[in-house]
């Protein structure tokens, strides 16, 4: 028995028991067996509160365990003072709860726990220990606390009501570790808490010895509380479009539900090219069904657990809108149709849009974002390089995000760059569940943060540059990836995109390792244009080559940095800069006609007038700049 664990099943299927036990008479207990997870109960009170309160309450609120203890309804305290821990025994059981002194869990007194003198000492404190007998069955113990003062968990023994140990035949909840209680060992793992004194009738107990790192496991919130004003419905929202590595075949769909659901299907069928239903259409509707995962978000109180559903569709035909629908199946639970259409075939004309950190103002961005897309339809798709939001592991950061870009990410697809406000905390974690990207990136990189795909006649890489500003190996391992890419495309045009610059506009920030790196890498397969953000000012260079400037893109390559928010920077006149522009927030357009050979980029500010531009022509392959 000493030393062996017993792990947790999954709780997230009782979710919906607690919406049930409303229903429940307090003179019947709900079974120990039957109550929701502390996870589950904490999310849906963090729900219901979030409901009246606003975020600095719920901040003040959630620092304090007694006053989250004020809060609770009936319901919601039962399950969280005996739904923690459920231990199954097959005879009566004496089950002694410890506790350092002044942190005793306010469960004791609900539950008829009696406070002993029976002794237990760690190096640092003294513990108090109460007792209960319980029948055969399950028996429930609550939470260790709901505010992060606990320095502790408290601990549990097992004995007959003779003395004798006794051992569960199961546990669940939170891992525990089943050992003899006697001194020296530990009262918790993880940690280095040895029992120093123990009474002789708890020595050879069974002891429940906690996880350390699991003292605050049900505390409301850590820190500041955030909320959410876009809370998640059974009706999926947050839809986005991605393409495959053949934007032409294949497209991903993305979208965010409750914890209703985890069932997740793509229903499509194809319009013509004028985007009318053809005869029989319904005919032709094609079901995919996607895959579903949980995104949990502890501090974003009033919505911390939904779901984010992607699905994928391939075998697609060129240059054609599809009519689409997502969701779980049901009648309720299905999106409107949208109309999303598919990459151009190699004799197509292409139409891109691309942005520069959109992070602040997002509201504003939106709009901008609206009118772009209003006054060019024809965009089949837009690229965004990087620090898409201020603080990429603040789920509020993204609702408000995806609520500005409501009505355009469900009919343009949208492939991005992440950028240094994505990894902020914890990693682009939160990035990378709201996009699905292609993963065809170099092995040792995270699936999505670096990728490729083709569309048209051009090709597109996307590199994850604070990655690889943070190590110069991360840096030598994209390049060397890129390097293989470009190689191996036979693609007329080549665009790269990233989010740290090459090439700064920013008055004192510089990467020369990130160039030193990347910069041979662009000259040798003369790519045509390098799309990069974060300096929030916008640049668009000579074309450069080595460093330096040269004549004309037969030469070098063109590097622009743009910003689409309304964070700006100053910056200074370099030798490299041809346009310079500040306090401006742009959006671009990248039009490329197949019959002439043609690439046109424009620059435009938020009321549409055109404040940069430029063409590039390779009638042989050859590209010559050819001035506005």
């Amino acid at each position: 028995m000493d030393g062996h664990r017993l792990r947790p099943r999954s709780g997230f299927w009782l979710l919906a028991a607690l919406a049930g036990l409303s229903l429940v008479s307090c003179a019947r207990p709900v079974p120990v067996e039957n109550l929701p997870t502390p996870r589950a109960t904490l999310a849906a009170t963090g729900k219901r509160l979030g409901q009246t309160l606003s975020a600095g309450d719920l901040t003040t609120l959630a620092r304090r365990g007694d006053h989250v203890l004020k809060a609770l309804n009936a319901v919601e305290r039962d399950a969280l003072a005996r739904g923690y821990v459920r231990i199954r025994v097959d005879s009566p059981v004496v089950v002694s709860v410890a506790a350092r002194r002044g942190s005793e869990p306010f469960w004791l007194v609900d539950q008829g726990f009696a406070k002993t003198d029976l002794r237990l000492a760690d190096p640092e404190a003294s513990w108090v220990v109460f007792r209960k007998e319980f029948g055969p069955g399950w028996v429930g113990l609550g939470v260790n606390g709901l505010d992060l003062a606990r320095p502790t968990h408290y601990v549990a023994f097992l004995q007959t009501p003779d003395g004798h140990p006794a051992e569960p035949r199961a546990i669940e909840g939170e891992a525990w570790t089943v050992r003899v209680a006697a001194e020296g060992v530990g009262l918790a793992s993880g940690v280095d808490l040895p029992i120093q004194e123990l009474s002789p009738r708890l020595r050879g107990a069974t002891l429940l010895q906690p996880a350390h790192d699991q003292r605050h496991s049900s505390a409301l919130a850590r820190g500041r509380v955030w909320k959410t004003h876009v809370v998640a419905g059974r009706t999926p929202d947050q839809v986005t479009v991605a393409f495959g590595a053949d934007a032409s075949r294949e497209l991903v769909w993305s979208w965010r539900t409750d914890v209703g659901t985890r069932h997740a299907v793509v229903r499509y069928y194809p319009l013509d090219r004028n985007q009318r239903t053809p005869p029989g259409a319904a005919g032709q509707v094609r079901e995919v069904e996607g895959a579903s995962r949980t995104i949990e978000v502890p501090d974003l109180l009033n919505d911390p657990v939904v779901l984010r559903h992607t699905a994928r569709a391939s075998g697609l035909e060129p240059d054609t809108p599809y009519a689409y629908s997502v969701g779980d199946g049901t009648a309720r639970g299905m999106s409107s149709w949208q109309v999303v259409r598919t990459g151009p075939s190699r004799s197509g004309d292409i139409h891109l849009m691309y942005l520069g950190d959109p992070q602040c103002g997002l509201e504003r961005w939106g709009r901008l974002l609206a009118d772009a897309q209003r006054r060019h339809p024809e965009t089949g798709a837009i690229l965004i390089a990087g620090d898409l939001v201020d603080r990429g592991n603040e789920r509020s950061n993204w609702d408000h995000f995806f609520l500005r870009a409501s009505g355009v990410f469900e009919r343009v697809a949208v492939m991005p760059a992440v950028g240094n406000h994505e990894y902020l905390d914890q990693g682009p974690r939160l990035y990378r569940a709201f996009f699905d990207l292609p993963s065809n990136g170099p092995e040792g990189v995270a699936p999505g943060l670096v990728y490729s795909f083709a569309y048209g006649e051009a090709f597109v890489a996307v590199l994850d540059s604070t990655l690889a500003v943070s190590s110069p190996i991360e840096a030598e391992r994209q390049a060397r990836w890129l390097d293989g890419q470009l190689a191996r495309t036979d693609r007329r045009w080549k665009i790269v995109m990233f989010h740290h610059p090459l090439y700064a506009s920013h008055r004192t920030r510089e990467y020369p390792a990130l160039r030193d790196a990347w910069v041979p890498v662009i000259d040798r397969h003369r790519v045509d244009l390098v799309l990069q953000g974060h300096d929030h000012a916008y640049l668009r260079t000579y074309p450069m080559r080595g460093n330096r400037r040269v004549d004309s893109p037969a030469e070098g390559t063109v590097y622009v940095i743009s910003v689409s928010g309304d964070k700006y920077c100053e910056q200074n006149e370099r030798d490299y800069t041809e346009v310079g522009l500040t306090f401006t927030s742009t959006y671009q357009t990248i039009d490329i006609t197949h019959g002439t050979r043609r690439l046109s980029y424009r620059a435009w500010d938020e009321t549409g007038e055109e404040v940069d531009g430029f063409q590039i022509d390779k009638p042989d392959r050859e590209p010559g700049l050819v001035a506005k």
